[in-house]
C-alpha cells in the first residue's frame, strides 16, 4: 500500500476514526487501525467489538491500493503533531513497516497482522438496508445531539444492569423518543425525525455518547440511520458508525411519571441554579421549602459546617411542603436546558416530582426526593 495525502485532512479524519480504538484490551489487534483501499477511495476503520467506525479520508491519492493494521493512537499522535502539508505514507514490504514521509520528518511503525482483524459489518446504504427490510430513518445531527446531551447524564453507563447502562429508543412516525434512568431518576426526551416506522430498542449510553462526539464534526444536518440484525448504523456518505444493540427489556417507564402534584413552581432557571449551588455548598442534600404567597426558601443543614438558607423568587400554587432533594440531581437539570423559565410540578413526602422546561413539552426529568433529617 503507499498513497499520499495532506496532513490537515488526514488528523481530522483520525480524529474521528480512532474513536473505537480499544483502550484496555487483551487483543492486541483491536489497538490497530485498519487503512483499506476500496475502489480507489481509502478508508480509515476501528472497532472494539462492541462498536465500529470507518471513515473516508479525503483526497488522498492511491499509489498502490492495499491493505494494512498499523498501532491506532500512536499513528494518530505522529500525523497531529507533523506540521500542515503534504505526507507519502505506504509500507516497506522488505521491512515488514509502515512508513510516514513529510517535508522534514521520516516515521517507521511495525505493522499488525492485518489477517487477525475482525471482519467489520458490511457496508451498507440506505437502499440497501430498505431493501433488506430494515427499519430506515433520517435523524436531523444538532437536535439528535442536544437529545443524548439531555438524556445520559441520568444513566448509569458503568452499570451491569442493562436498563441503566443504556438508553431506551423509541422510534415512532416523524418522532423519536430517549427514556434514560438510573434508578433515582428519570428523563424522557422527544426529538422529531424522519420516518414513518416503529421500533423500539436499547442503545449502550457510551455508544450513544460516541455518536454524539462523532457528530460534532460533521456539518450534514441530517444522517441516516437504520437497524439490521441487531445492530444500528449510523451513516452518511463518508462515514458508518456502528454498535451492537441490547437484547433486553426496558421497564415500563411511563408509569414513573406522576399525574399529581401538590404543587407547582414557575421560576426563573438561573435564579434556582444559583441558590441551589450556593446552599449546596454546606451538603449535598437541599431543602424546598414551599407556601403559596411566600415564594420559596432553598436551604441545607450540613452536619459538620453549619446552615444556611436563601430566599428564591418564584410562583407557587398549591399546598405547604417541604421536600429533599439531592443537589446534582437538580443542577444537571437546570445546567443541560437553556430556556429562561422552569416548571418544577413537586410532590411532597418521598413521591416522584417533575421538571420541565417552561413551554416545552419535549423534555421530562422525573427526581425522587431524598428524605430529610429532622
Amino acid at each position: 500500500m503507499k498513497f499520499t495525502c495532506r496532513q490537515e485532512f488526514l488528523m481530522r479524519i483520525l480524529h474521528m476514526g480512532t474513536r473505537a480504538l480499544a483502550v484496555k484490551t487483551t487483543l492486541p489487534i483491536l489497538s490497530g487501525l485498519l487503512l483499506e483501499s476500496r475502489e480507489n477511495e481509502l478508508y480509515c476503520a476501528s472497532t472494539d467489538l462492541e462498536i465500529g467506525i470507518e471513515v473516508k479520508i479525503p483526497e488522498a491519492s492511491i499509489v498502490e491500493p492495499g491493505r494494512v493494521v498499523v498501532p491506532g493512537k500512536v499513528f494518530y499522535d505522529i500525523i497531529r503533531h507533523l506540521p500542515p502539508g503534504d505526507l507519502t505514507l505506504g509500507t516497506d514490504e522488505e521491512k515488514k513497516s509502515f512508513t510516514i514521509k513529510g517535508k522534514n520528518s521520516f516515521f517507521q511503525l511495525h505493522l499488525l497482522p492485518d489477517e487477525e482483524y475482525p471482519l467489520l459489518p458490511e457496508r451498507i446504504d440506505e437502499k440497501k438496508a430498505r431493501d433488506q427490510g430494515a427499519m430506515v430513518f433520517l435523524l436531523p445531527v444538532a437536535s439528535f445531539r442536544e437529545a443524548v446531551r439531555c438524556t445520559v447524564y441520568a444513566t448509569a453507563p458503568e452499570d451491569p444492569r442493562p436498563f441503566l447502562s443504556s438508553v431506551l429508543a423509541e422510534f415512532h412516525p416523524g418522532r423519536l423518543r430517549l427514556v434514560g434512568t438510573d434508578i433515582n431518576r428519570l428523563v424522557v426526551k422527544d426529538v422529531g425525525i424522519e420516518g414513518e416506522q416503529e421500533f423500539s430498542t436499547m442503545i449502550p449510553v457510551n455508544s450513544l455518547r460516541e455518536m454524539a462526539n462523532i457528530l460534532s464534526g460533521i456539518e450534514d444536518e441530517q444522517f441516516t440511520v437504520f437497524f439490521h440484525q441487531k445492530m444500528l448504523y449510523m451513516t452518511n456518505e463518508d462515514l458508518v458508525f456502528s454498535t451492537r444493540l441490547v437484547d433486553a427489556q426496558y421497564p415500563k417507564y411511563q408509569q414513573v411519571i406522576p399525574e399529581e402534584f401538590d404543587g407547582e413552581i414557575r421560576i426563573k432557571r438561573e435564579l434556582f441554579l444559583q441558590a441551589v449551588e450556593r446552599i449546596a455548598l454546606l451538603d449535598l442534600a437541599v431543602k424546598l421549602t414551599l407556601s403559596p404567597g411566600k415564594g420559596m426558601e432553598v436551604s441545607a443543614q450540613g452536619p459538620e459546617l453549619g446552615t444556611a438558607y436563601e430566599n428564591v423568587d418564584c410562583a407557587y400554587e398549591g399546598k405547604d411542603v417541604e421536600v429533599g432533594f439531592n443537589s446534582h440531581f437538580l443542577l444537571n437539570f437546570l445546567k443541560t436546558i437553556d430556556h429562561d423559565e422552569v416548571v418544577f410540578k413537586i410532590s411532597a413526602g418521598m413521591k416522584a416530582s417533575v421538571l420541565k422546561p417552561a413551554g416545552d413539552e419535549s423534555y421530562t426529568y422525573v427526581v425522587m426526593p431524598l428524605r430529610m433529617n429532622a
